[in-house]
């Protein structure tokens, strides 16, 4: 029986060199719960102090679920350094057993993997570089992949604090692409003049079937907690460009190059804020998690969310955005049976 998570309060043992080479460093019996505590202290400085603490409870519950694969025979060792694909398909195994939705499992492979790479382990990338992982990370409830509220959070209380340009530039768009539901590249070339902070509106300069189908419009910017984070965004985007002696119609502008940044710089920086907060998404599930949280606290509202992702057809909104898992049905239901509850 694996006991379920603990306290991330650990102390560092003085007598130990943390900063020693991670191939090199002694990790007794139980190397995979000794090397938590190197994994938490080389990465303090460049991950959320909460992140770590979660990440930390995570792991340690790793710990014991290895260890006790080990016992069972199912896997040949629990140094991080040293696992590979048995130890890992124990762990699938595991985690199939396991009553979780689809994105804690994806979760917690994401946090197995950033503490086996710490110690020079690639095996998990490997093996999602083959889709090896398909079979456990979908069709549990529904395949709309979104990013859920506690993950969300971290995001914006990373970003709120990025320092430089590439902080200004992270908080426009991340901003920007939530509150709208937007698409990856109905963002990026943006101008200043798309964004109507007066009445808070979007032009869509750049639609999906862009030269066919696709057609330029004005949608509303409708998270209103979104606003403040666009403002500040204009605000110190003019700011920075003036202090550098530039001036330029596009919202997301490389200095150096005069022109918009391209998305595959969008995601260098979102694969920064990954490795700071713990959490894996990619920039389009900010367009199903904006379906999802607000489906979630108003279903009758699908076709008002179908409407602002510009859908033709409500059901492909439901089908492809919106995930409501038996949890989230069950809680809204409680909820309804309190108006009329038996007294």
């Amino acid at each position: 029986m694996v006991k379920r998570g603990r306290a991330a309060t650990v102390k560092r043992d003085p007598n130990k060199d943390y900063y020693a080479n991670p191939a090199r460093v002694r990790l007794g019996s139980r190397p995979f719960k000794a090397g938590i505590m190197y994994y938490i202290v080389r990465n303090e400085a460049y991950i959320l102090e909460t992140t770590i603490k979660e990440n930390a409870r995570k792991l340690y519950y790793f710990a014991d679920v290895f260890l006790e694969l080990k016992r069972e025979g199912k896997v040949r060792t629990t140094d991080p350094r040293h696992m590979d694909r048995q130890e890992i398909e124990a762990f699938m195994v595991w985690l199939r057993r396991q009553d979780l939705q689809v994105s804690t499992r994806r979760k917690y492979l994401s946090v197995l993997d950033s503490f086996l790479l710490f110690w020079g382990n690639n095996i998990i990338r490997e093996m999602k570089s083959r889709h090896e992982f398909n079979a456990i990370l979908r069709g549990q409830e529904n395949d709309v992949r979104y990013i859920e509220y506690e993950d969300l959070q971290k995001i914006f209380d990373c970003i709120r604090t990025w320092p430089g340009y590439e902080g200004i530039i992270l908080r426009g768009y991340i901003a920007l692409i939530f509150s709208i539901a937007g698409r990856p590249k109905e963002i990026i070339a943006a101008e200043v003049g798309d964004v109507n902070t007066e009445d808070w509106l979007y032009y869509v300069r750049h639609p999906k079937a862009e030269g066919s189908w696709g057609k330029r419009e004005w949608v509303p910017i409708i998270r209103a907690d979104m606003h403040p984070i666009i403002t500040r965004f204009l605000v110190e985007r003019k700011a920075y460009l003036l202090s550098v002696g530039v001036r330029s119609r596009y919202l997301f502008l490389n200095p150096e190059t005069q022109a918009p940044y391209s998305l595959k710089y969008i995601r260098k920086l979102k694969r920064q804020v990954e490795m700071a907060t713990g959490v894996e998404f990619q920039l389009k599930e900010f367009r199903s998690t904006y379906a999802t949280i607000t489906y979630a606290h108003a279903p009758e509202m699908s076709g008002a969310i179908s409407k602002q992702m510009r859908h033709g057809d409500e059901s492909n909104t439901r089908k492809y955005y919106i995930a409501y898992t038996n949890k989230q049905a069950a809680d809204r239901l409680k909820d309804e049976w309190k108006k009329s509850g038996i007294k």
